[in-house]
């Protein structure tokens, strides 16, 4: 049976700790317990060119920009936006919206009570969470009528400096 395992930033601290010493992927594989092409595959997300001190470039790397590649791809999974390709539905909310200071549930209410045909349609709550996201080129949570003073806080998680002293007992 197989195990599959993500890499933590833990490990993407030890590989690049090992690659300065000089330990080849396939022994930095055997140590993590992962699949040599996990180990290349991780070094290719975080390369990046360095000049040094005699301007030649190097290739590096980072951690960093491993694990922010890493998280840039984990929030790309999902479905495409349903609005995506009805731009005359897109333009009709702004307009109304920005223009004629329009709240997202009034906007949705007259589009049914008017009968009006678009080829897609959306819930009030997938139009509040648009303009979060900021999927609408024109409007923000300003232009909303009574939205705007609500400001999400957010909390940003603290990642560790350094790798840990022993190996987790996982």
């Amino acid at each position: 049976m197989r195990n599959y395992k993500h890499l933590t930033f833990t490990d993407r601290l030890q590989i690049e700790a090992w690659q300065k010493v000089g330990i080849k992927p396939a022994k930095m594989a055997a140590l993590l317990g992962v699949h040599i092409s996990t180990i290349y595959r991780e070094l290719k997300r975080g390369v990046y060119t360095r000049l040094n001190s005699d301007l030649t470039e190097e290739e590096r790397y980072s951690p960093d920009i491993a694990e922010e590649k890493y998280r840039a791809n984990l929030k790309a999974k999902g479905t495409g936006l349903k609005i995506g390709s009805d731009h005359e539905y897109a333009t009709y909310l702004e307009y109304k919206v920005s223009a004629e200071k329009y709240a997202p549930g009034a906007i949705l209410g007259e589009i049914k009570r008017k009968g009006l045909q678009f080829n897609t349609t959306i819930s009030k709550t997938t139009f509040y969470r648009y303009i979060e996201d900021g999927v609408f080129l024109t409007i923000t949570n300003k232009d909303l009528p009574v939205k705007c003073n609500k400001d999400k806080q957010k909390y940003e998680r603290v990642k560790p400096n350094r790798a840990p002293a022993g190996k987790s007992i996982e």
